[in-house]
């Protein structure tokens, strides 16, 4: 039976998970002031603190049942409920863009339900399925943590590159180098994200192939993407730079939609049942 002390291994993994709970809540505080830029560094900040939680309960042997449905709320709430909150906050309360009522706004709360169910869908069917992959490598649907991170680092993006009188734009904010140059996007770029969330929602749910970041067999390979994931992890400490961390992810899952359906070794790997009760549980 475990003692006392035994257990105080346990608390790291599970207060880095609470740490990126309260960056989702400081998040839907920030939304709810108008607060964007904040907001959506604190959802990137959630992602880093629910990758460390799995490495710190690896590392200190401290996995547990108890971990696992506490990671599983966190990321409902932190990737499911605050991104479409957060989007749904910034384009309906912005003048000028056709999300404030009618058709676009029916479009934008149709796009932030289906991230949330779509989001809740994934965890609930990764959470009957955990050890039933054939290749532990690979992912069946996009994670929620990578979908998320990869829908608010373009938000930031578009805040930052807002040409002038953008009815959500604040450069302002950014006060690094824009390694875009002199990049300007105007008010249509805003009318991709519901477009986007729908998309994403579908991709979280589908059982299309897509591998963990894992390193590479070559070391030079690996000593890369060890660099330039640090690289991205300093940026986002110091909220710098949105645009050079979601290059990395965005080519990753770009490359993976596309290798993991067609190269022949993952082609042929069985796809979990996509609703699973009753029979196929």
């Amino acid at each position: 039976m475990a003692t006392a002390t035994s257990k105080l291994r346990y608390w790291a993994p599970n207060l880095a998970t609470l740490g990126a709970m309260l960056c989702g809540f400081l998040s839907l505080v920030a939304a709810s002031e108008q607060r964007f830029v904040d907001a959506g560094w604190l959802i990137l900040l959630a992602t880093f603190l629910d990758r460390a939680d799995g490495i710190l309960a690896r590392a200190l042997k401290a996995t547990s049942s108890f971990g696992v449905q506490m990671d599983s709320f966190a990321d409902f709430f932190d990737f499911g409920v605050a991104p479409a909150v957060l989007l749904f906050i910034a384009l309906s309360s912005a003048k000028g863009l056709p999300f404030s009522e009618g058709a676009g706004y029916a479009l934008l709360l149709a796009a932030a339900a289906c991230w949330i169910f779509a989001a809740t869908f994934r965890l609930a069917r990764f959470n009957v399925l955990t050890g039933e992959s054939p290749d532990k490598s690979m992912f069946n649907g996009i994670p929620t943590t990578l979908a998320a991170g990869l829908l608010i680092n373009w938000f930031l993006v578009c805040l930052k590159y807002a040409a002038p009188g953008d009815p959500i734009g604040d450069p302002a904010h950014f006060s690094e180098l824009r390694l875009f140059g002199a990049l300007e996007l105007g008010p249509g770029a805003w009318t991709v994200f519901p477009v986007a969330m729908i998309i994403g929602a579908a991709l979280m749910v589908s059982n299309l192939r897509c591998k963990k970041f894992v390193l590479f067999k070559s070391k030079l390979g690996s000593a890369i993407a060890v660099l330039l994931s640090v690289a991205a992890f300093v940026c986002m400490l110091l909220r710098v730079f949105p645009e050079y961390m979601v290059l990395l992810p965005s080519s990753w899952i770009l490359f993976w939609l596309v290798y993991g359906q067609v190269a022949a070794k993952y082609r042929d790997l069985p796809a979990p049942p996509l609703f699973p009760v009753g029979d196929d549980e």
